[in-house]
């Protein structure tokens, strides 16, 4: 009887004029066919009877357009699971297995859906399904990860590194893509963390998936070294591989060889800006070769619209001029113009104060031992702005501090702990207070 009513009260609403004409072109031409074991189906679906479900559906798929309605893959599903779960025949149970994946397949071809979270699904019906064939199970991760991108849900990026790994380790999956594709995992997991900084899986995504990484075991620097270098020589003024390749070696700390600093020159090359001017500069004042730092650290600072990064890198030639040409000219000139850009860079500050213990000033006993004062100033100021100096800053402090005139001396000048001194001493000028040695 609930059959009957549903036939007769789909017949009366294809019949009219306005609605028959939108039925033809959603249900397609055998519209009332196509309703009718829609309707019919459905009843039966959402009472989990599948059984019969089962002619309806078969009907609806047979008859209606693939866009008619996205129920049909979404029952499908289920239709289809029942089946398998009473398929006894390993070929037919094999068939009704592929025919599951179709349905998600066709619900992502048909249909504005959230491609991600259906892949997603599809991958975890593999799994249970197809455990076995490893190859399948990577494939379907993957094609969930890259359709959903950060929005991916944390425990299905392990999963899917978990997938990638087992390929890895039985040498089925190349070491460059399996590096690839943690590349590709870890950047979505980065920006799933940021998106979601209060979600506690979120935040230890990347941590986790990188302790996978390293458990592989492809993070040594000489596997990198001989996955990428081929490709390199070949590749070289191609930006998009050389970035790939930087960004892999940097991840995995491999910056301390040849075939690295080769990469960062030639990233230069292809994309010049302050941050790879830098890098460039770095990497030759590691290989101790100073003249070519200089210049890149200049070009750095030229390029560069960062008051905070300019700083950063004239503190840093700074001390490059002062540690290694002895000049303290430009040493100086580096400290002050970085201390500009940023008042607040401890390094430029340290600087300043390692300059002025290394001037010659003339006068007498407490002007020649004044510039101490000045120089443990500067060492206080560095570790009371940039923490990370406090050590540093410190030895600099002990050792300059010995060098204070005794009290004795001092007082021989009138000259008492706290007094204020002006220190003049080739052409520098700084206001200091009196400090002595007991």
């Amino acid at each position: 009887m609930m059959k009957l009513l549903h036939f007769f009260l789909i017949l009366i609403i294809s019949c009219s004029t306005a609605v028959q004409s939108w039925s033809q072109g959603k249900f397609g031409s055998d519209s009332v066919t196509c309703v009718t074991n829609l309707s019919f189906y459905r009843d039966y679906a959402m009472q989990e009877k599948y059984k019969e479900a089962l002619p309806y559906w078969r009907k609806a798929i047979h008859v209606c357009p693939p866009a008619a309605s996205q129920n049909l893959y979404i029952d499908g599903v289920k239709i289809m699971k029942y089946l398998i779960e009473n398929t006894k025949d390993l070929k037919l149970r094999q068939a009704r297995i592929d025919s599951l994946f179709m349905m998600y397949d066709h619900r992502i071809t048909y249909f504005k859906v959230n491609k991600g979270n259906v892949y997603r699904l599809k991958a975890y019906d593999v799994v249970q399904y197809m455990e076995n064939d490893e190859v399948m199970v990577y494939k379907a991760f993957e094609a969930a990860v890259m359709a959903g991108g950060s929005k991916t849900e944390a425990r299905t990026m392990i999963d899917a590194m978990n997938a990638a790994l087992k390929l890895y380790n039985s040498k089925r999956l190349p070491g460059n893509n399996f590096m690839e594709f943690y590349t590709k995992l870890r950047a979505f997991a980065d920006k799933q963390a940021k998106e979601k900084p209060d979600d506690a899986q979120s935040k230890r995504l990347p941590t986790d998936l990188e302790n996978l990484f390293v458990a592989s075991g492809a993070t040594s620097c000489d596997k990198l070294i001989a996955m990428y270098e081929k490709e390199f020589q070949a590749a070289s003024k191609n930006k998009e591989v050389v970035s790939r390749i930087l960004q892999m070696m940097g991840l995995n700390n491999c910056t301390k060889n040849s075939f690295y600093y080769q990469i960062v020159e030639a990233y230069h090359k292809l994309e010049p800006s302050a941050g790879s001017a830098y890098a460039v500069g770095r990497m030759y004042a590691m290989k101790n070769d100073m003249t070519s730092a200089v210049k890149y650290y200049k070009e750095a600072v030229q390029r560069t619209t960062s008051e905070k990064d300019k700083a950063k890198y004239l503190a840093e030639l700074g001390v490059i001029y002062m540690q290694e040409f002895k000049d303290t000219g430009h040493a100086l000139q580096c400290a002050k113009q970085a201390i500009n850009s940023d008042a607040k860079n401890g390094r430029a500050h340290l600087l300043r104060g390692i300059i002025w213990a290394t001037e010659e000033c003339g006068g007498n006993d407490i002007a020649k031992k004044a510039k101490y004062w000045v120089a443990v100033d500067y060492a206080v100021k560095a570790k009371s702005l940039d923490p990370t100096l406090t050590e540093e800053a410190n030895q600099y402090i002990n050792a300059y501090s010995r060098y204070f005139p005794e009290q004795s001396d001092a007082f021989m000048y009138d000259l008492v702990d706290g007094n204020p001194y002006v220190v003049n001493c080739n052409g520098m000028t700084e206001r200091t207070r009196v400090r002595t040695r007991k």
